[in-house]
Protein backbone atom coordinates (compact mmCIF):
# COMPACT_ATOMS: atom_id res chain seq x y z
CA UNK A 1 0.00 0.00 0.00
CA UNK A 2 1.35 3.32 -1.05
CA UNK A 3 1.84 5.19 3.09
CA UNK A 4 0.42 8.65 1.20
CA UNK A 5 -3.13 7.35 0.84
CA UNK A 6 -3.56 5.82 4.33
CA UNK A 7 -5.77 8.59 6.59
CA UNK A 8 -3.85 12.31 7.37
CA UNK A 9 -3.83 11.67 11.24
CA UNK A 10 -1.90 8.50 10.23
CA UNK A 11 0.41 9.51 7.18
CA UNK A 12 1.25 12.58 8.65
CA UNK A 13 3.23 11.57 11.34
CA UNK A 14 5.03 8.54 9.51
CA UNK A 15 6.24 11.19 6.68
CA UNK A 16 7.02 14.09 9.12
CA UNK A 17 9.04 11.81 11.49
CA UNK A 18 10.38 8.94 9.55
CA UNK A 19 10.36 9.22 5.94
CA UNK A 20 10.44 12.97 5.44
CA UNK A 21 13.79 12.87 7.60
CA UNK A 22 15.25 10.33 5.68
CA UNK A 23 14.96 11.64 2.24
CA UNK A 24 16.22 14.87 3.11
CA UNK A 25 19.02 13.32 4.43
CA UNK A 26 19.48 11.28 1.06
CA UNK A 27 18.93 14.49 -0.96
CA UNK A 28 20.74 16.57 0.94
CA UNK A 29 22.36 15.55 4.54
CA UNK A 30 24.52 12.72 2.58
CA UNK A 31 26.88 15.30 0.90
CA UNK A 32 28.24 15.95 4.35
CA UNK A 33 29.35 12.55 4.62
CA UNK A 34 29.97 11.52 1.32
CA UNK A 35 31.96 14.55 -0.47
CA UNK A 36 31.68 14.78 -4.45
CA UNK A 37 32.39 17.61 -6.80
CA UNK A 38 29.61 19.75 -7.86
CA UNK A 39 28.48 19.22 -11.21
CA UNK A 40 25.15 19.57 -14.15
CA UNK A 41 21.59 20.30 -13.16
CA UNK A 42 19.76 17.82 -11.87
CA UNK A 43 17.60 18.53 -14.74
CA UNK A 44 19.87 17.05 -17.46
CA UNK A 45 20.32 13.36 -15.16
CA UNK A 46 16.70 13.33 -15.31
CA UNK A 47 15.86 14.26 -18.94
CA UNK A 48 19.10 11.64 -20.47
CA UNK A 49 16.95 8.82 -18.66
CA UNK A 50 13.81 10.05 -19.59
CA UNK A 51 14.75 10.98 -23.26
CA UNK A 52 17.11 7.92 -23.32
CA UNK A 53 14.15 5.23 -22.39
CA UNK A 54 13.42 5.00 -25.90
CA UNK A 55 16.68 4.25 -26.71
CA UNK A 56 17.39 1.53 -24.25
CA UNK A 57 14.33 -0.11 -25.49
CA UNK A 58 15.20 -0.05 -29.12
CA UNK A 59 18.35 -1.65 -27.68
CA UNK A 60 16.84 -4.18 -25.71
CA UNK A 61 14.20 -5.07 -29.02
CA UNK A 62 17.02 -5.20 -31.53
CA UNK A 63 20.35 -6.25 -29.94
CA UNK A 64 19.49 -7.98 -26.90
CA UNK A 65 16.51 -9.92 -27.20
CA UNK A 66 15.19 -9.43 -30.73
CA UNK A 67 11.65 -8.66 -29.74
CA UNK A 68 11.39 -7.12 -33.29
CA UNK A 69 8.49 -9.33 -33.84
CA UNK A 70 6.64 -8.74 -30.40
CA UNK A 71 3.31 -6.82 -30.38
CA UNK A 72 3.99 -5.95 -26.70
CA UNK A 73 7.37 -4.74 -26.89
CA UNK A 74 6.10 -2.19 -29.80
CA UNK A 75 3.02 -1.05 -27.59
CA UNK A 76 5.70 -0.36 -24.70
CA UNK A 77 8.40 1.68 -26.95
CA UNK A 78 5.65 3.70 -27.99
CA UNK A 79 3.95 4.49 -24.88
CA UNK A 80 7.53 5.13 -23.04
CA UNK A 81 9.45 6.39 -25.39
CA UNK A 82 6.64 9.35 -26.72
CA UNK A 83 6.49 9.94 -22.57
CA UNK A 84 10.23 10.84 -22.56
CA UNK A 85 9.53 12.87 -25.81
CA UNK A 86 7.03 14.88 -23.72
CA UNK A 87 8.73 15.13 -20.93
CA UNK A 88 11.89 16.74 -22.60
CA UNK A 89 9.67 19.39 -24.42
CA UNK A 90 7.96 20.35 -21.27
CA UNK A 91 11.65 21.14 -19.57
CA UNK A 92 11.86 23.07 -23.38
CA UNK A 93 8.82 24.87 -23.29
CA UNK A 94 8.26 25.37 -19.01
CA UNK A 95 11.16 24.05 -16.76
CA UNK A 96 10.97 23.14 -13.39
CA UNK A 97 12.51 25.43 -10.81
CA UNK A 98 13.40 22.50 -8.76
CA UNK A 99 15.14 20.75 -11.38
CA UNK A 100 17.87 23.32 -11.96
CA UNK A 101 19.70 23.07 -9.07
CA UNK A 102 23.39 22.10 -9.81
CA UNK A 103 23.69 19.22 -7.45
CA UNK A 104 27.37 17.31 -6.43
CA UNK A 105 27.79 13.88 -8.21
CA UNK A 106 26.64 11.58 -5.74
CA UNK A 107 23.40 13.26 -5.91
CA UNK A 108 23.10 12.53 -10.19
CA UNK A 109 24.52 8.97 -8.95
CA UNK A 110 21.54 7.94 -6.00
CA UNK A 111 18.97 9.97 -8.56
CA UNK A 112 19.45 7.35 -11.37
CA UNK A 113 20.68 4.69 -9.80
CA UNK A 114 17.81 4.69 -6.99
CA UNK A 115 15.20 6.44 -8.89
CA UNK A 116 15.42 6.52 -12.34
CA UNK A 117 17.36 3.57 -12.96
CA UNK A 118 15.19 1.27 -11.84
CA UNK A 119 12.36 2.21 -14.17
CA UNK A 120 14.15 0.30 -16.92
CA UNK A 121 13.24 -3.07 -15.24
CA UNK A 122 9.80 -2.77 -16.90
CA UNK A 123 10.80 -3.04 -20.45
CA UNK A 124 13.55 -5.36 -19.68
CA UNK A 125 10.98 -7.38 -17.82
CA UNK A 126 8.73 -7.11 -21.47
CA UNK A 127 11.01 -8.16 -23.71
CA UNK A 128 13.68 -10.81 -21.97
CA UNK A 129 10.34 -12.82 -20.87
CA UNK A 130 7.98 -11.99 -24.65
CA UNK A 131 4.88 -11.00 -22.05
CA UNK A 132 2.02 -11.04 -24.35
CA UNK A 133 -0.72 -8.50 -23.24
CA UNK A 134 -3.87 -9.13 -24.28
CA UNK A 135 -5.70 -7.01 -26.39
CA UNK A 136 -7.87 -5.64 -23.68
CA UNK A 137 -4.88 -4.92 -21.43
CA UNK A 138 -3.15 -2.53 -24.06
CA UNK A 139 -6.40 -0.76 -24.64
CA UNK A 140 -6.87 0.27 -21.36
CA UNK A 141 -2.94 1.21 -20.77
CA UNK A 142 -2.96 3.07 -23.65
CA UNK A 143 -6.05 5.14 -22.36
CA UNK A 144 -4.78 5.31 -18.71
CA UNK A 145 -1.00 6.30 -20.73
CA UNK A 146 -3.11 9.11 -22.81
CA UNK A 147 -5.34 10.60 -20.09
CA UNK A 148 -2.40 10.64 -17.38
CA UNK A 149 0.21 12.52 -20.21
CA UNK A 150 -2.73 14.98 -20.77
CA UNK A 151 -3.12 15.53 -16.70
CA UNK A 152 0.39 15.91 -16.33
CA UNK A 153 1.34 18.68 -19.49
CA UNK A 154 -1.70 20.62 -18.01
CA UNK A 155 -1.12 20.68 -14.81
CA UNK A 156 2.24 21.49 -14.64
CA UNK A 157 1.89 24.09 -17.52
CA UNK A 158 -1.06 26.44 -15.50
CA UNK A 159 1.60 26.00 -12.33
CA UNK A 160 4.48 27.29 -14.27
CA UNK A 161 2.49 30.31 -15.50
CA UNK A 162 0.61 31.04 -13.06
CA UNK A 163 3.82 31.05 -10.45
CA UNK A 164 5.15 33.33 -13.11
CA UNK A 165 2.60 35.85 -12.40
CA UNK A 166 1.89 35.53 -8.94
CA UNK A 167 2.90 33.58 -6.06
CA UNK A 168 0.87 31.85 -3.82
CA UNK A 169 -1.94 29.00 -3.98
CA UNK A 170 -3.08 27.74 -6.81
CA UNK A 171 -6.86 26.19 -6.15
CA UNK A 172 -8.47 26.30 -9.51
CA UNK A 173 -8.24 24.92 -12.54
CA UNK A 174 -6.53 21.54 -13.14
CA UNK A 175 -5.98 21.83 -9.12
CA UNK A 176 -9.54 22.74 -7.99
CA UNK A 177 -10.45 19.51 -6.73
CA UNK A 178 -7.34 17.63 -6.81
CA UNK A 179 -4.21 19.01 -5.09
CA UNK A 180 -1.47 16.95 -7.02
CA UNK A 181 -2.96 16.74 -10.25
CA UNK A 182 0.65 16.30 -11.80
CA UNK A 183 1.53 13.44 -9.26
CA UNK A 184 -1.84 11.74 -10.44
CA UNK A 185 -0.83 12.07 -13.96
CA UNK A 186 2.63 10.69 -13.22
CA UNK A 187 1.30 7.88 -11.44
CA UNK A 188 -1.15 7.05 -13.89
CA UNK A 189 1.44 7.19 -16.59
CA UNK A 190 4.16 4.56 -14.61
CA UNK A 191 0.90 2.26 -13.63
CA UNK A 192 0.26 1.81 -17.29
CA UNK A 193 3.30 0.80 -17.65
CA UNK A 194 3.88 -1.48 -14.78
CA UNK A 195 0.16 -2.81 -15.62
CA UNK A 196 1.82 -3.75 -19.36
CA UNK A 197 4.46 -6.08 -17.55
CA UNK A 198 2.31 -7.98 -15.44
CA UNK A 199 5.55 -8.18 -13.13
CA UNK A 200 4.53 -7.19 -9.47
CA UNK A 201 8.60 -6.44 -8.91
CA UNK A 202 7.56 -3.31 -11.48
CA UNK A 203 4.78 -2.34 -8.80
CA UNK A 204 7.26 -2.56 -6.03
CA UNK A 205 9.37 -0.28 -7.56
CA UNK A 206 6.21 1.79 -8.44
CA UNK A 207 5.50 1.59 -4.88
CA UNK A 208 8.76 2.53 -3.67
CA UNK A 209 8.95 5.52 -5.25
CA UNK A 210 5.68 6.83 -4.58
CA UNK A 211 5.82 6.06 -1.13
CA UNK A 212 9.13 7.47 -0.34
CA UNK A 213 9.61 10.52 -2.95
CA UNK A 214 5.74 11.46 -4.14
CA UNK A 215 4.26 11.20 -0.60
CA UNK A 216 7.54 13.17 1.00
CA UNK A 217 7.02 15.95 -1.62
CA UNK A 218 2.77 15.76 -1.38
CA UNK A 219 3.30 15.96 2.27
CA UNK A 220 5.83 19.01 1.95
CA UNK A 221 2.96 20.98 -0.04
CA UNK A 222 0.44 19.92 2.55
CA UNK A 223 1.71 21.87 5.04
CA UNK A 224 2.98 24.61 2.69
CA UNK A 225 -0.83 24.88 1.87
CA UNK A 226 -1.87 24.79 5.84
CA UNK A 227 -0.36 28.11 6.26
CA UNK A 228 -1.54 30.15 2.97
CA UNK A 229 -4.20 32.28 3.21
CA UNK A 230 -7.40 30.15 1.82
CA UNK A 231 -5.83 26.92 2.54
CA UNK A 232 -7.96 25.46 4.83
CA UNK A 233 -11.07 25.89 2.81
CA UNK A 234 -9.20 25.24 -0.36
CA UNK A 235 -8.16 21.64 1.04
CA UNK A 236 -11.69 21.44 2.17
CA UNK A 237 -13.22 21.30 -1.30
CA UNK A 238 -10.36 19.06 -2.61
CA UNK A 239 -8.66 15.66 -2.06
CA UNK A 240 -4.90 15.32 -1.88
CA UNK A 241 -4.36 12.83 -4.83
CA UNK A 242 -7.55 12.10 -6.38
CA UNK A 243 -10.43 14.64 -7.21
CA UNK A 244 -13.03 15.37 -5.08
CA UNK A 245 -16.29 14.87 -7.29
CA UNK A 246 -18.43 17.10 -5.59
CA UNK A 247 -15.14 19.91 -4.59
CA UNK A 248 -16.62 22.30 -7.41
CA UNK A 249 -19.59 22.91 -5.43
CA UNK A 250 -17.49 24.31 -2.93
CA UNK A 251 -15.37 27.92 -3.31
CA UNK A 252 -12.11 26.69 -3.23
CA UNK A 253 -12.04 26.24 -6.94
CA UNK A 254 -12.86 29.54 -8.03
CA UNK A 255 -9.19 30.83 -7.50
CA UNK A 256 -8.40 33.90 -5.24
Amino acid sequence: MVLFMLPKAVGEPIYSHAIGPLMDFLQYGINDYIPSPTLWKIAHTTNFQKFGTGFFCLYLMNTVFNTQDHLTSWIYLSLHGTYGMLWCLKEIVFPDPSWQRHVSLIDHLMAFGAVLGPYWYFPYSIMSKRTDASMQLIAFCVSMHTLGCVLMMASDTQKYFTLKIKKGLINNGWFGICRNTNYLGEMMIYGSYAALTQDWISWAILIYVWTLLFGRNMFNKEASIARKKGGKEYMDNSWMILPKPWGWMGSGSKGD
